[in-house]
């Protein structure tokens, strides 16, 4: 089973301790699936810190054998990540 974490209406530096927890906790406790699912429907901001904080969450799953999925992004939030092309990285719905 897929974990899911919730992502906040601001996203950046000043989240990062509390993202950086939760994917640890995410990835000590992964079921079968090994997916670990950010679901931005909250998120309104999003800067180059959040996305430093979603490569950082994609290598440490890989090193987990497991996989970040993207879903319910805001169209402003969506188009900042595809121009960062982490499309290319992670999936994103």
């Amino acid at each position: 089973m897929s974990k899911f974490i919730k992502i906040p209406k601001r996203f950046d530096y000043s989240v990062s301790s509390d993202f950086n927890a939760a994917v640890g906790a995410a990835l000590a406790d992964i079921g079968a699936d090994k997916t670990v699912t950010l679901d931005c429907s909250e998120m309104e901001y999003l800067d180059s810190a959040g996305i430093g904080l979603i490569v950082m969450a994609h290598k440490k799953a890989l090193s987990h054998q497991c996989r970040v999925a993207i879903i319910n992004t805001k169209p402003s939030a969506r188009e900042i990540l595809l121009l960062a092309n982490l499309q290319k990285l992670i999936d994103i719905q």
